[in-house]
């Protein structure tokens, strides 16, 4: 059962090879990729129709740039999804809407990084004259830059709740319990609670290990209807329901939940739509591109109350190989390589397809995918067929 006009199904996935090292060339990432998810489903590009990518800036092709790389005779729907959407999931999501109202019957959708690109959004310098809502931040010593946001929000939430950082480090610490068994992951050695409540500060109180890890790579998602899906390489995974929130005020500093945002609005959005409950959820895939984003999204998806997150959570291990609760199942944006949204996505699907080899949840069937920070907000309900 399905909330979408028509059924959906993801059909192919594909990754570049990620790393640290050098500067390729976007575009060769990107395509490295696009192909990969092509013949993971027995496609060419001339079956493509469709292409949508979230970009921040210059280091990815867009939409059209990849059909003349590939080789897309035609587009009959398309689409740059800017910095203003449910992170690398943006894509996803327009892909998802356009097959499911006969825009098109392929979808493409990619999100490539470099290294270089990772490193923005620090602290800015501040200009010489302000106005409009920067005249209310700037005076304080709020310069720009989601390291500051993210800061305050960790710091607020500390406070509010009264809970230490460990609860933090609890997601910190379970992405290398997941990244060691993944081979594609680049940071896999072990993590200790230690290790993170003695990791560098970045803007006070939020720490480098609170933050993902930058890598030179891309990822791709071919997406298609259920019916045509029955004729493909791979089983298909069928999205049940898709949700995008911003919340009430829609923005980073003054919107009316400065700790979550739209994603409570979001996750009421999704289970309302879906034909499933969390209960019903085998693997979750949740961003964190920052550890308090994933803290806040738990809380909002209705795994626990606000605040609740370290009670819930306890030592960390429901999340972790073997528990109840499986999350970032690659090690996430923390240990595999910050992705962004769509990173995500492609391991739900292969976690319902069975073929995650050492870090296989047992008999999944049901996944969730949530992305995107506080005023741009993303989810989504897969299942296997």
């Amino acid at each position: 059962m399905t909330s979408l006009t028509r059924p959906v199904a993801v059909v192919g996935v594909g990754y570049s090879d990620l790393s640290r090292k050098g500067e390729p060339h976007p575009n060769s990432l990107a395509v490295a990729a696009a192909k990969a998810a092509l013949s993971d489903a027995g496609l060419r590009s001339a079956d493509v129709d469709g292409i949508f990518e979230y970009k921040f800036g210059p280091e990815s092709p867009g939409a059209q740039d990849m059909a003349r790389l590939l080789g897309v005779p035609d587009l009959a729907a398309f689409a740059d999804i800017m910095a203003s959407n449910p992170s690398g999931l943006g894509g996803a999501l327009a892909g998802v809407m356009a097959v499911a109202a006969g825009a098109c019957e392929t979808a493409l959708v990619f999100r490539c990084l470099t290294r270089a690109a990772g490193h923005q959004g620090g602290v800015a310098s501040g200009p010489d004259e302000i106005s409009g809502r920067d005249q209310f931040l700037t005076p304080y010593g709020y310069l720009g830059g989601i390291l500051v946001n993210l800061a305050m929000k960790k710091r607020r939430w500390i406070d509010e709740y009264s809970r230490p950082e460990d609860d933090f480090g609890r997601i910190a610490v379970n992405a290398r319990r997941w990244s060691a068994l993944n081979p594609r992951a680049v940071l896999r050695d072990a993590l200790t609670m230690d290790d993170y409540l003695s990791s560098r500060m970045v803007v006070d109180p939020l720490r480098v290990l609170d933050c993902d890890y930058p890598v030179n790579g891309a990822v791709a998602t071919v997406i298609t209807t259920a019916e045509r899906a029955n004729d493909l390489r791979q089983p298909a995974v069928l999205v049940d329901a898709m949700a995008y929130a911003t919340g009430r005020g829609a923005d980073w500093v003054f919107d009316v939940d400065f700790l979550y945002g739209g994603m409570f609005n979001c996750a009421e959005r999704l289970w309302r739509r879906s034909s499933l409950t969390l209960d019903d959820v085998d693997v979750a895939e949740v961003y964190d591109g920052f550890t308090p984003v994933t803290v806040a999204w738990i809380e909002a998806l209705g795994a626990c109350g606000r605040g609740e997150f370290g009670d819930w959570v306890g030592d960390g291990s429901r999340l972790a190989p073997g528990g109840d609760f499986p999350l970032n199942t690659a090690g996430g944006q923390l240990a595999e390589g910050r992705l962004h949204g769509i990173g995500f996505l492609n391991e739900a699907v292969l976690q319902l397809r069975g073929q995650c080899e050492n870090r296989q949840v047992q008999d999944a069937r049901v996944a969730l995918v949530a992305s995107g920070v506080y005023p741009q907000c993303g989810a989504m309900v897969l299942t296997a067929v």
